[in-house]
């Protein structure tokens, strides 16, 4: 089952260290995702099962979910999608956006 929308899935969360070494650095990244009508928890669910994303978020607009992946730095940020995200069944279209610098708040 789905936390309410917005909630954090906490227990999973992957946060970047910043006392580990460069080798282990985190490159952080969010996916926009357009579900198939009436999907789109049943999509979120299977996100977390998978325990590859950090934070679930249902949204409005032009798509139904915002996803924050961390994956090592490195990694192919288009193979992934491709290989962990894009096969879950539900999912009709995607938008992936690489992010630079976090700021403070």
């Amino acid at each position: 089952m789905i936390p309410k929308s917005g909630t954090r899935f906490s227990d999973k969360i992957m946060r970047e260290p910043t006392w580990l070494p460069e080798a282990f650095e985190m490159t952080p990244f969010f996916v926009q995702i357009k579900c198939q009508l009436g999907k789109a928890y049943q999509v979120a669910n299977e996100l977390a099962e998978a325990e590859i994303a950090s934070e679930i978020y249902s949204t409005a607009g032009d798509y139904d979910l915002l996803v924050k992946f961390y994956v090592d730095a490195g990694t192919d940020i288009g193979h992934f999608v491709n290989e962990k995200v894009h096969c879950i069944p539900g999912i009709k279209d995607t938008h992936t956006i690489i992010t630079f610098k976090a700021f403070q708040a």
